[in-house]
């Protein structure tokens, strides 16, 4: 490769560009080591600029585009690279990052959605749209190169519109974090109740706040500075956990003795029927972390990305089905907004149901917190206008700072926020940015852009794609004002929450 000298130490460019190429060739030896310990993040910036800062060689040229250099300098910090992890490794995590909290207020939506038939017709529409729209987002990926949700709109869509999905991401994982807190709370009120009683909390070590906090501490905290893929161990304990509720929730259905109220299998009301969108939005909502699970991929292609999507969504669907079904025909109306908290807790199998479901909260946690601190990050850098070199030199410490926040933070929102249908309900609306309108738009510029590079008509195919790219856009509206509707009627006429501990 032939060098250039740069022409002085005020020519950032080449100095960014040196930055950029030497991590890819520290990346490309580190694919080569068969065995051995990779590097820390930060040594590998600080070794990188230091090496790069006092030498006056430009090691290649080519014109990168400042988003390019900012882009390359962020990401790699946070992920990193490495051999990669399968596609099967990847269903997990995306799975993981699926399946939650929304699993506990389907069986309620089916009720309130109209009944069995409109809930079940509903959640298989909008769930082959949510999948349609990770197999759109792959293929924008292996196009683009992209390691964030944020940057493939910076490249696929407009820079504005990258901010405008950072903030939107940041609110959205910010929250439900802070509805994972709740739930790890919810779920130690529901042991100490079950076996202590009522009065558990006037101890300060059994309330609630101090076992959010300190569960947080031991079990979250060690987490949150790794990049996603080191999350996929913990994946496996998670999508293990979710298939032990369904269970108990099936079983119970046979063998439970609880009162019942009315099932209802078929009363459409167009006003009710699409109530349980925003729960479909919100337990379906894997797409922000699923681009950082591509960029993590030991082949990173299309087929390979939509091989783990089809696998990881076709799981959501089988679990959110039978919980959704069983838990409404189990209770009826009478189902609870959180539908674990209507079993008896001191039966062991619904006890140790309780326990997963704390420890799939756990391990879920620190793959959205990633999603939110590499958002917060790309806000700062661009709000400080750090230029690309500053911002790969100050990362470690950047990252650290921003999850040791954002953890804290989530602590103490948790504690004062009263239960999570409330949360389920507003989080739908941004659920839907995400599923829909953001992939939609990605679709239509990539039609568009491809006609125009290749100076070629429009072919059937391509009429075609502007046809669902914009069908995405409008059902994503619908779904957008449609969850924001119903989260603000929840609030204007919230549920009646009965505390456990009196």
């Amino acid at each position: 490769m032939s060098h250039t000298s740069a022409s002085s130490a005020d020519d950032l460019d080449g100095i960014v560009v040196q930055v950029v190429a030497a991590k890819s060739r520290r990346a490309t030896s580190r694919r080569g080591e068969a065995a051995g310990t990779a590097p820390t993040f930060s040594d590998d910036y600080q070794r990188d600029d230091q090496d790069i800062l006092v030498s006056n060689e430009h090691p290649i040229s080519g014109s990168y585009s400042y988003n390019d250099l900012i882009g390359s300098c962020q990401i790699t910090s946070s992920l990193g690279e490495d051999v990669g992890i399968s596609w099967y490794k990847a269903m997990f995590l995306i799975v993981n990052a699926a399946l939650g909290a929304g699993l506990l207020n389907f069986p309620k939506s089916f009720e309130e959605s109209g009944g069995l038939v409109s809930g079940n017709v509903v959640h298989i529409v909008f769930t082959s749209f949510a999948l349609g729209s990770l197999i759109i987002l792959g293929r924008c990926c292996s196009e683009r190169n992209c390691k964030t949700y944020q940057e493939l709109i910076l490249h696929m869509v407009s820079p504005g519109w990258s901010v405008f999905s950072a903030v939107c991401i940041t609110l959205y994982c910010y929250v439900t974090c802070i509805t994972f807190i709740i739930i790890i709370g919810d779920q130690f009120d529901r042991i100490f109740a079950s076996y202590i009683g009522s009065d558990f909390c006037r101890n300060w070590y059994l309330s609630r706040q101090f076992t959010m906090t300190i569960s947080s501490l031991l079990l979250i905290i060690p987490s949150l500075f790794k990049r996603i893929d080191s999350a996929r161990f913990m994946s496996y304990v998670g999508v293990l956990s979710i298939w032990y509720l369904c269970a108990v929730i099936v079983v119970e259905y046979f063998t439970g003795d609880y009162k019942r109220g009315n099932i209802i299998i078929w009363d459409v009301k167009w006003t009710k029927v699409f109530d349980v969108v925003p729960t479909i939005c919100f337990g379906y909502q894997c797409h922000v972390s699923s681009i950082p699970i591509y960029s993590c991929l030991k082949k990173k292609d299309a087929p390979t990305f939509s091989k783990a999507c089809v696998t990881a969504v076709l799981v959501c669907l089988a679990v959110y089905t039978l919980s959704a079904n069983f838990g409404y025909l189990t209770f009826g109306t009478f189902v609870d907004g959180d539908v674990l908290l209507s079993y008896d807790a001191t039966k062991p199998w619904v006890l140790i149901a309780v326990i997963l479901l704390a420890v799939k909260s756990w391990t879920t946690y620190p793959i959205l917190l990633f999603c939110v601190r590499e958002a917060v990050s790309d806000i700062y850098v661009q709000c400080r206008h750090q230029t690309p070199v500053e911002a790969a030199l100050y990362e470690p410490r950047r990252r650290t700072v921003i999850a040791i926040i954002l953890w804290g933070s989530s602590i103490i929102l948790a504690i004062f926020t009263p239960n999570i249908n409330i949360v389920v309900k507003l989080l739908g609306c941004l659920a839907a940015l995400f599923i829909f309108i953001f992939p939609g738009m990605c679709l239509l510029q990539m039609t568009l852009s491809g006609a125009e590079l290749t100076g070629r008509p429009y072919s059937g195919k391509d009429y075609a794609l502007l046809v669902v790219s914009v069908g995405y856009i409008v059902l994503g509206s619908f779904a957008l004002g449609l969850s924001f509707t119903t989260g603000i009627q929840h609030i204007l006429k919230p549920d009646i929450v009965i505390p456990i501990c009196i």
